[in-house]
């Protein structure tokens, strides 16, 4: 298809990526604008139609303004455009090459590069045409731009600077510092509520479904994505991936995700060992003892019932007959724990009806713990080691060679960041944002390793810890994460025998353990 040489109408494409932007004025799109149209009006053109894109990479051409402009030249609509010069139509050689030399040659197109003196119409074939490495150089401006761009960012991230457009679910952004957290009391209370329910032994699903029948907005629909997919329904995907999140006890973590590439746009996801993650950045919702405890229950999502009340024993229960697990059912007042084989089908040739009260079963198990902790541990040792530590400053002088740690490798934070500089990797602006973060971590530091030589807090006597420690040892109070640390299993058999294992080797074993003889961490109980 040829160009029609005595048309004079043509189109403006105008485009500036954020990189561009910085530094660069001339290259505003108000610019380009104005420096096209007085070359159109000097060279008799008419410009029909303007093109553009402000604030979008020229390394693929997945840009909304150039799809436009796209589609108006292969409908016949447009037949001539013009850019200041070949960067502004883009910056990827392989894809810029094939438009230029195939596509827009194909359509009959005309593409006038003004600055770069590129005419498709008038492209002498026989002639050296340096197109391909101007595009190439293109290429390579942006590959070394996002290079810079990207070891700026992830400098910053070490430095626990937030940087996502949009702070995680649950905060939002400091308005008098964009780079730190604050938590948003209004979605800051569900991300609470969510690690509670959690801990309390409800599970993801169970806490999804009451999530999403209160009508809770989901993050999705907080950040302002009605889409239907994903509108007021809450998933276990989404509750996993805040549990999973060290942001939420006051780590900051970035680095979770990626581009594929500076010319593919995609994200993908980045294994937990590359997570940038700093603690101490900002209030975390939930303790990082909480977190940890999330963290290890995460492995084995115990069952519980649609009632609102913890089941510290579902999920680890088991059928001693037929190997099914054992679920927590409500009768007449009562929870029991029955065989999930036999429930789906009573009467039936899976199973025989066989329960036991829950109660009962926590009963059972906080005294076998006892037991198993009866004169293992010799109390007033502990409590004479614990005591003597403190007064001999061991705890304050681990806790100040952790400070001076930190103080050292602030120092090397710094080192790098002016290397950075030095090297031209990270402007002056960004190294002293840097600067500034590292000077008042400093700060914070050394207060707090002065403070270490003056605060002396009132110790506990040798009596009061004995009772701390005792109390822990009762096991009067259990919850889901201390039964998962001691116990791994527990089997019930038709006659409400029990076989309890044990996290450890039961340091008093039954004589009468029978048939469990072998298993060293198994404690049988008529």
């Amino acid at each position: 298809m040829k160009y029609d040489r005595s048309n004079r109408e043509i189109a403006l494409y105008l485009r500036l990526s954020s990189a561009d932007a910085e530094g660069a004025e001339s290259e505003s799109i108000a610019n380009q604008r104005t420096y096209l149209e007085q070359w159109a009006k000097k060279n008799g053109y008419t410009i029909i139609k303007e093109f553009k894109d402000d604030g979008r990479t020229g390394t693929d051409f997945e840009r909304p303004g150039f799809q436009q402009l796209y589609k108006a030249l292969k409908s016949g609509e447009i037949k001539c455009f013009v850019t200041t010069d070949l960067s502004r139509l883009g910056r990827n050689l392989g894809q810029g090459m094939v438009l230029v030399e195939e596509e827009f040659q194909k359509l009959g197109i005309r593409y006038i590069a003004v600055n770069d003196n590129y005419d498709s119409l008038e492209n002498n074939k026989e002639k050296f045409d340096p197109t391909p490495f101007k595009f190439l150089m293109n290429e390579f401006y942006a590959k070394d731009c996002s290079m810079k761009v990207l070891r700026a960012k992830r400098t910053l991230q070490r430095e626990g600077k937030f940087l996502g457009g949009q702070a995680p679910y649950g905060y939002r952004i400091d308005p008098d510092n964009k780079y730190h957290l604050l938590i948003d009391e209004r979605t800051g209370s569900v991300v609470r509520r969510i690690f509670e329910d959690f801990l309390s032994g409800k599970s993801r699903t169970l806490i999804a479904k009451q999530l999403t029948q209160e009508n809770i907005p989901t993050p999705s629909e907080s950040r302002g994505n009605t889409g239907r997919a994903v509108s007021g329904i809450w998933n276990v995907t989404t509750l996993k991936r805040i549990l999973s999140m060290p942001t939420y006890y006051g780590a900051m973590t970035q680095h979770t995700t990626e581009m594929i590439s500076y010319k593919v746009h995609k994200r993908r996801a980045m294994d937990k060992t590359d997570w940038i993650i700093r603690e101490g950045t900002h209030e975390g919702i939930v303790s990082k003892e909480e977190f940890l405890t999330v963290q290890q229950m995460l492995g084995t999502q115990l069952y519980t019932s649609s009632r609102k009340r913890e089941h510290l024993l579902t999920g680890i229960t088991y059928c001693a007959d037929c190997g099914a697990k054992m679920y927590a059912h409500f009768v007449n007042g009562k929870d029991y724990m029955t065989c999930y084989n036999y429930s789906k089908d009573p009467g039936g040739s899976h199973c025989s009806g066989h329960y036991i009260r829950e109660d009962r079963l926590i009963s059972i198990v906080s005294e076998q713990l006892q037991r198993a902790a009866n004169g293992v541990v010799d109390v007033p040792q502990q409590a004479q080691k614990i005591l003597r530590r403190r007064q001999s400053g061991g705890l304050k002088k681990t806790a100040a060679k952790s400070v001076c740690a930190e103080i050292e490798k602030n120092k090397r934070r710094w080192a790098a960041a002016y290397k950075d500089k030095a090297d031209g990797l990270i402007t002056l602006r960004q190294f002293e944002e840097i600067s500034q973060v590292l000077e008042q971590d400093r700060q914070t530091l050394e207060k707090e390793l002065n403070g270490m030589g003056q605060a002396e807090k009132e110790l506990e006597s040798e009596e009061e810890i004995c009772q701390k420690i005792n109390q822990l040892l009762r096991f009067e109070i259990l919850n889901k994460a201390q039964i998962r640390q001691f116990i791994k299993r527990i089997e019930v058999r038709e006659q409400k025998q029990l076989i309890i294992y044990f996290s450890f080797k039961n340091p008093h074993k039954s004589s009468s353990a029978g048939s469990t003889d072998s298993v060293q961490n198994a404690l049988k109980l008529p």
